[in-house]
């Protein structure tokens, strides 16, 4: 027999059959994939250990916070490098790059690069300071790149009044330490400081959440420009709200080395130390975890167009 749509009832069969194969597939296989690619996407974008990050763990995408926390410099000495550059600015916070446009010509820089921080708040202080001031014999013109648009900051996490970043803390400076000598000023909810897992030590900055946010008005306003343990402390509010991460605390979260690792790391110190100058020792290291390495298509377009 023919159906209305021209198939037998038997190829109806097949094609209800097939029908329904195919959205079992769709409710368990396909599904099941499609989960766990989610799943690889959320941890590959999920922040390192140790990260005290706000905007970025709130969710907001790395690439705008990237261009927040980016500055141009102009006017640089010719005789500066770019670890000039990366000294004076890491005053204000751990500077991620420093790029200098160089003319072919004479191996030279043309007198102007990027810095760009860590975070964002680092490149608010950076450009407040700095922006004006002689270095090297030169007054130094720091702004915001090309491609910085301050709408970006619409999609943010609005920072808490209550929240201020503070850097060029002392290393000796802990958290317990930073959260007694903000106390005047009023209840302290919250002191983090960034992590170095590496070193196991801090970066020398942070975050200080108050209760109330004159205290952290008038914090910021008291103690930026503060002498503190022989380094001048950077103060300022915030500008992306979001988590603050556990600060120091994700050390004791971190993987220790595993004794046998430190006493080979020790043995081939030993041996090295032994060879003198006068013998040679050829260390193999295998998996080997390298630092970040990525090709910054943004900021080779920014330096392409910043001529002076």
């Amino acid at each position: 027999m023919v159906l209305a749509n021209g198939l037998t009832a038997e190829q109806q069969a097949s094609v209800d059959r097939a029908r329904a194969y195919a959205q079992e597939l769709q409710d368990t296989v396909f599904k099941d994939v499609a989960e766990a690619e989610r799943r690889r996407r959320a941890e590959e974008s999920r922040p390192p250990p140790g990260t005290v990050n706000p905007g970025l763990l709130g969710g907001v995408d790395a690439r705008n916070l990237s261009v927040l926390s980016r500055l141009y410099v102009g006017s640089i000495n010719f005789e500066l490098t770019e670890e000039h550059l990366h000294r004076v600015f890491s005053e204000f916070g751990t500077v991620h790059s420093v790029s200098m446009s160089k003319d072919p010509a004479t191996g030279r820089h043309k007198g102007y690069g990027f810095v760009e921080f860590e975070v964002p708040e680092a490149a608010m202080l950076a450009m407040e300071a700095l922006n004006g001031t002689m270095l090297g014999g030169r007054q130094l013109r720091i702004g915001r790149p090309n491609n910085y648009n301050v709408a970006v900051m619409q999609g943010f996490p609005p920072p808490p009044p209550e929240r201020i970043y503070v850097a060029n803390v002392n290393e000796a400076i802990s958290e317990d330490v930073l959260r007694e000598i903000f106390g005047p000023f009023g209840e302290v909810s919250a002191c983090v400081l960034a992590p170095d897992l590496s070193a196991r030590r801090h970066k020398g900055w942070g975050f200080i959440e108050f209760a109330q946010a004159a205290a952290a008005e008038q914090a910021a306003a008291a103690m930026n420009g503060l002498s503190l343990a022989n380094v001048v402390l950077r103060v300022r509010p915030s500008v992306v709200g979001g988590p603050l991460g556990p600060g120091m605390a994700a050390l004791d979260e971190a993987a220790q080395v595993p004794q046998q690792v430190a006493d080979m790391a020790a043995s081939v110190s030993q041996s090295i130390a032994e060879a003198g100058p006068a013998g040679s020792a050829v260390v193999l290291l295998a998996n080997v975890v390298g630092g970040r390495s990525e090709v910054d298509d943004e900021l080779a377009s920014d330096m392409a167009g910043e001529g002076l």
